[in-house]
């Protein structure tokens, strides 16, 4: 019956928990605050560094043809 699963796994489509999401490409940037001025980093926090955060990683436009 293993051979079964096999092809029964290759005919049905994938669940949206397995489809790629574009969006979990994160890319890592330096924080910044209202004014637009760089955060440091809190010495006094030694397991997270708020000098750098997580942002959803922005897609490329497409050119157009001349």
């Amino acid at each position: 019956m293993n051979w079964f699963k096999k092809v029964l796994k290759f005919f049905t489509p994938l669940s949206s928990a397995e489809l790629p999401n574009p969006l979990q490409e994160m890319e890592t940037v330096r924080s910044r605050n209202k004014k637009g001025q760089y955060v440091g980093d809190d010495p006094t926090t030694p397991n997270k560094n708020e000098a750098y955060t997580k942002v959803p990683k922005k897609r490329g436009r497409p050119r157009k043809k001349k």
